[in-house]
């Protein structure tokens, strides 16, 4: 069940981000070519929604450091600004097709080389929408945001480059979405009201375990979840070859025949996708991933039982984080 703070922060923030966007379409009408469509097809993309995960937390982070939530609005409206900027672009690395539920946005721009440029500068105004709202605390977002990108640039390098270890994937999972995740919407709200080292530290302290629960549980939803669940097609992870805590996992403990079978198809367009799964189900790959996303999950939680944050806001990350590692287990 979706948290009651996520979807009040929908409710409460959707008329500020339709305003937004009313606003900068102004900027595609006052050029001398078309580009009504292009505005249409974002508007689309950013209005069909998602958890609103990012920006909820920004402003329990606020209210976590006593600033009152109205006052954080823009800002978290900046991260999932932030957000669907690169969204726009994973999709097109990956070429995906699905988001949402709705076709990624290169692909509902035509799917040729020019809807896939249109696409990315889309996304960088995006991320230039993003900073505009961030304010005085942009700084700390695009320190951030440096990490997200060579963290990708890991993950797209890493099919065609050695078999990293388990703690290597996790280094690069940590860079690409760990912090920015949940650590950077708490420390964002929270320093835009003030917060003093012991706010931040203890949500440091939930942020950190529960953005590694939430990859692992993330990387199970991509490789068995259903398209009907997560929005988005649950084959693509082993298509693309992605090196995943599961096929690092399965790699090390799989028979050798196993082993071999999941290397040679690992990274196949055409692959069995099915043997594939059946592989980290009997390596025990799955089952011990499912394991630590508890395991990180419960010292997530138990973070929040120092006290150390306001209650409301304690409970309302309780719930996301059962929320967001607990549906894919």
């Amino acid at each position: 069940m979706v948290p009651a703070c996520l979807t009040d922060y929908a409710r409460l923030s959707e008329p500020r981000l339709r305003q937004f966007l009313e606003e900068k379409s102004r900027g595609f009408a006052a050029l001398p070519v078309e580009l009504r469509d292009v505005a249409a097809a974002l508007r689309d993309y950013l209005l069909r929604g998602g958890k609103r995960l990012r920006g909820a937390l920004v402003l329990l982070g606020h209210e976590a450091a006593g600033g009152q939530r109205e006052a954080a609005i823009d800002a978290s409206l900046g991260l999932e600004l932030l957000h669907a900027y690169l969204l726009i672009h994973d999709d097109f690395m990956d070429q995906d097709d699905v988001r949402r539920g709705g076709p990624t946005l290169h692909r509902a721009l035509g799917g040729d080389h020019l809807g896939a440029s249109l696409a990315l500068l889309c996304g960088s105004l995006c991320e230039s929408w993003a900073y505009q709202l961030f304010g005085g605390a942009s700084p700390l977002v695009a320190r951030t945001v440096e990490q997200v990108i060579l963290g990708q640039m890991a993950d797209l390098r890493a099919p065609r480059g050695r078999e990293l270890g388990e703690r290597e994937i996790l280094d690069v999972q940590r860079a690409k979405t760990g912090t920015y995740t949940f650590e950077l919407p708490l420390h964002l709200g929270a320093t835009l009201a003030g917060a003093g080292r012991p706010v931040l530290d203890a949500l440091s302290a939930y942020a950190r375990p529960l953005g590694m629960a939430f990859q692992i549980a993330d990387d199970l939803l991509g490789t068995f979840g259903e398209p009907e669940q997560t929005g988005k097609p649950n084959a693509s992870d082993l298509r693309e070859g992605k090196r995943t805590l599961l096929v690092a996992r399965a790699l090390e403990k799989a028979a050798p025949a196993d082993a071999a079978r999941l290397r040679a198809g690992l990274g196949r367009p055409d692959a069995d996708v099915e043997e594939l799964r059946d592989i980290l189900r009997r390596s025990g790959a799955e089952s011990s991933a499912r394991a630590d996303a508890e395991r990180l999950c419960d010292q997530a939680l138990q973070a929040l039982e120092a006290g150390a944050l306001p209650q409301h806001v304690a409970q309302d990350l309780r719930e996301i984080a059962v929320y967001t590692v607990r549906r894919a287990l």
